[in-house]
């Protein structure tokens, strides 16, 4: 860099150098009072109520979890079960998304009114609502366990969609769920609570994604689909081999910050009392141990690692689609 060039540039690093030493200072002052403050109270800092037993139960673990369990694995439950919910509504808003967005461009009719009817309607009602109305109205609909709906080795009932298993002791078999008495034993449960935040959040976020991938399908050349129907590519395999891939990847970018938005709604769980991050960590981990600091820092830290992991799978997709064109 020339001397020219640092002069006319120093100003500015002097000014970022400031603003980032009183922005440490702030920091330092603030965890320093509080920790004065915490030991003026007798109050414990720091994150070794990690290691102690939890004593309590979580309703839907995807890992072995009992009350004698320890805190981190609690707080490992709750984050395997945002992950579960954000990939689950993030695959039926993408699959829902498309299709509404075809549709909206489909010839005038009932297909295409339909989709902007639906896109209108649900994109302008609260979340919170639309995971409520979702949630009471599956309680208030699905039947007792004892008058379960069976679909083969499925179960449906108020309890929640009981699904088959695998059980690997002593053999291999396929582990079906069945009612025994008051109760459903067998398989393992989706339960009423991720069913409703599911669907709230894949139909809510849909209506987004849909006028995004709408808005990259209308950005392919009209040739590109000419070309592929003189070639006999019918409607269906041209949209997906030659329109869908082009448009992807002008709507991707948006579509990333719309799977983040996706992510962080997902914390409304806690309305309906769904074992997430918001739930465990941020309610019952933060009461039970009085530490709620330490307790939203990391409830903080684990919503920020999720978004991270899905701008960079974002970010991967992008430049894999511009290798393609040789970009």
């Amino acid at each position: 860099m020339s001397r020219a060039v640092l002069m006319e540039r120093l100003p500015g690093y002097v000014a970022q150098a400031v603003l980032l030493a009183i922005v440490a200072w702030l920091v330092w002052r603030g965890v320093a009072n509080f920790e004065a403050n915490a030991r003026a109270l007798g109050l414990s800092v720091g994150f070794d109520f990690l290691r102690s037993q939890a004593g309590f139960q979580i309703a839907q673990s995807l890992i072995d979890f009992t009350p004698a369990s320890t805190y981190l694995d609690a707080i490992v439950a709750a984050a395997l079960n945002t992950l579960l919910v954000v990939a689950l509504a993030g695959v039926f808003s993408t699959l829902i998304g498309l299709g509404i967005a075809f549709g909206r461009l489909a010839p005038p009719g009932v297909v295409r009114g339909a989709s902007s009817a639906y896109v209108e309607v649900f994109r302008n009602i609260p979340l919170l609502l639309q995971i409520l109305f979702w949630y009471f109205s599956a309680i208030a609909l699905l039947p007792a366990v004892g008058d379960s709906i069976q679909f083969g080795p499925v179960l449906l009932n108020n309890r929640g969609l009981f699904l088959p298993g695998l059980q690997l002791d002593p053999a291999i078999a396929l582990n079906r769920p069945h009612v025994d008495g008051f109760d459903v034993a067998g398989g393992f449960v989706i339960l009423p609570e991720l069913m409703a935040l599911t669907l709230g959040l894949s139909i809510y976020n849909s209506t987004f994604l849909a006028e995004i991938f709408r808005a990259g399908i209308l950005s392919v050349p009209r040739g590109q689909s000419e070309a592929a129907a003189s070639v006999g590519l019918s409607g269906v395999r041209a949209a997906w081999l030659i329109v869908l891939p082009q448009a992807l990847r002008v709507a991707l970018p948006a579509a990333g910050g719309q799977y983040q938005t996706l992510a962080k709604a997902s914390s409304l769980a806690a309305a309906i009392g769904y074992p997430d991050i918001m739930q465990i960590v941020g309610g019952t981990v933060a009461s039970q141990t009085s530490q709620a600091l330490e307790a939203m820092t990391l409830v903080v830290l684990l919503y920020a690692a999720i978004n991270l992991v899905i701008a960079l799978i974002v970010n991967l997709l992008n430049r894999r689609l511009l290798a393609h064109e040789g970009r």
